[in-house]
């Protein structure tokens, strides 16, 4: 019997990052969950998991900024990339009633997608950082007390048999979480899409000339994220998503990094 593949994700079982893992590698995928997304990564690194599922942006939250040296560091490449729609519910112990909440607990990235609901309707509830949306949900159903409640899918309401006291409660309905697929492999061949970190000579218009590359080649810049170089204060690296993958990236690379720019590709995938 073969060993099944362990993927390791921030969170525990019914959260998102449970949910991205199964709309990758199916249902009965078997995850590792983790507290943190430094944990998630050391047990790559380590050998307890085979590969990793981590969120990496929301479109209301924004970009998860510690996930990208983690996956610049991690020596499996980016295999994949999956776009999940985000509903979040107000989930509370069986009895509560909305006018009974006064403690609020979920992921703070979770929390932070539903402002407006908090400022109308809970405006006085204290809002409690917890390392996982699934987990703040297994942690009010174990309370047992009626005025907590906790921010969570709702795979995790059912999953702990919570009934859910709002539905849909971030602030708009286009909440998307975009996750990558961390895994030792080659590229797939219907790749049409790379993840690649550039880090410019320290000269004026650096950038710009790297951009130009790209838009030369007719080639969409997807994504384009800033990060700090450690040790090299206000220097900057540039996380790139672009809509190219295969020789062509390579020989675009190869341009950039004659103009005297270093450039490092962390995964060639499918767009999601």
């Amino acid at each position: 019997m073969s060993k099944s593949l362990i993927v390791a994700i921030q969170g525990q079982a019914g959260s998102f990052h449970h949910q991205a893992a199964a709309q990758w590698y199916g249902a009965d995928v078997e995850i590792l969950p983790c507290a943190t997304f430094s944990e998630v990564f050391n047990a790559y690194a380590e050998g307890a998991a085979d590969a990793v599922v981590t969120a990496v942006e929301n479109t209301l939250y924004g970009s998860i900024n510690e996930v990208y040296r983690f996956v610049e560091e991690c020596e499996a490449p980016i295999v994949g990339e999956i776009k999940l729609a985000v509903d979040q519910m107000l989930i509370a112990r069986p009895g509560a009633r909305l006018s009974d909440i006064t403690e609020i607990y979920s992921h703070p990235v979770a929390l932070a997608q539903c402002r407006d609901f908090f400022k109308k309707r809970l405006p006085n509830a204290t809002l409690i950082e917890f390392f996982d949306t699934a987990g703040a949900v297994e942690f009010i159903a174990n309370e047992g007390k009626n005025h907590m409640a906790a921010v969570a899918g709702k795979v995790a309401a059912d999953l702990h048999q919570m009934p859910i006291l709002a539905h849909s409660i971030q602030d708009n309905q286009d909440n998307i979480t975009r996750f990558l697929v961390l895994e030792t492999g080659d590229p797939p061949r219907d790749a049409t899409r790379a993840s690649i970190v550039i880090t410019t000579s320290h000269q004026p218009g650096a950038l710009v000339k790297v951009l130009n590359v790209f838009a030369q080649a007719n080639v969409n810049l997807a994504k384009l994220q800033s990060q700090p170089i450690v040790g090299q204060p206000w220097r900057y690296k540039f996380f790139m998503v672009v809509d190219c993958a295969g020789p062509k990236l390579y020989r675009l690379l190869e341009q950039i990094e004659a103009s005297g720019h270093l450039a490092t590709v962390l995964g060639e995938y499918r767009a999601g």
